[in-house]
């Protein structure tokens, strides 16, 4: 594999990259105007192997990083396996605490594995599942999902299952004509955290998605 970026940082925590490919194509995504964030490039043109993460991780073993997240430029479980890999090797030889930013389409991507419980099994201690939706008409509109009508539905499910076995949070991108009440209140429903992150992107992009919603 040519050389990539497979970790980044900022302040103390350490990124690792493990995946730029998505199953959605969000409107608002910082992929559509960015080839990277915190000034690290973060396109690839292949995902890692298990053992490439491995090692870029603990290469960086010893320069006191707090934590390890696993959010990438893409989706990371579409390297399920490296992600497992990664979750392990920081448990067993970095003893920090791991959390992941997911799309939380694990059980569509695999539907003959237990994401959720295979995750936790490997060490994974937070995971924050991006809903950015209150309802599977929205969710299309902004998502964009490769699976479907049937995304949004497997992600509150993803999100229940998670929710049993590790700290588990659902966020939205505040965008003009969200409902984030709405979202929040999935959030209460489940029981789980609730986040809000602020759009980073052109203006221009904020007038399409609220054409987009209104029609």
């Amino acid at each position: 594999m040519s050389a990539q970026t497979l970790t980044y940082w900022r302040d103390r925590t350490l990124y690792v990259n493990a995946s730029s490919r998505c199953s959605n194509s969000c409107v608002f995504c910082v992929r559509n105007f960015s080839d990277g964030v915190y000034g690290f490039g973060l396109r690839m043109s292949e995902d890692p192997s298990p053992d490439e993460l491995e090692a870029a991780v603990l290469e960086k073993a010893a320069e006191g990083f707090r934590e390890v997240a696993i959010v990438g430029f893409g989706e990371p479980l579409l390297n399920l396996d490296g992600v497992l890999r990664v979750l392990r090797v920081v448990k067993k030889r970095l003893e920090l605490p791991t959390r992941m930013n997911s799309n939380g389409q694990g059980l569509l991507l695999y539907p003959d594995r237990d994401v959720p419980r295979e995750l936790a099994k490997a060490g994974l201690d937070e995971i924050q599942v991006s809903l950015n939706a209150p309802d599977a008409e929205t969710y299309a509109k902004l998502c964009r999902p490769e699976f479907g009508a049937q995304t949004f539905a497997s992600v509150i499910d993803f999100v229940k299952r998670c929710s049993k076995l590790m700290e588990t949070k659902i966020s939205v991108v505040e965008l003009p004509g969200l409902d984030i009440e709405a979202c929040r209140q999935i959030a209460d429903r489940l029981g789980v955290g609730f986040r809000v992150r602020q759009f980073k992107g052109p203006r221009q992009t904020l007038a399409d998605i609220r054409q987009l919603l209104s029609s």
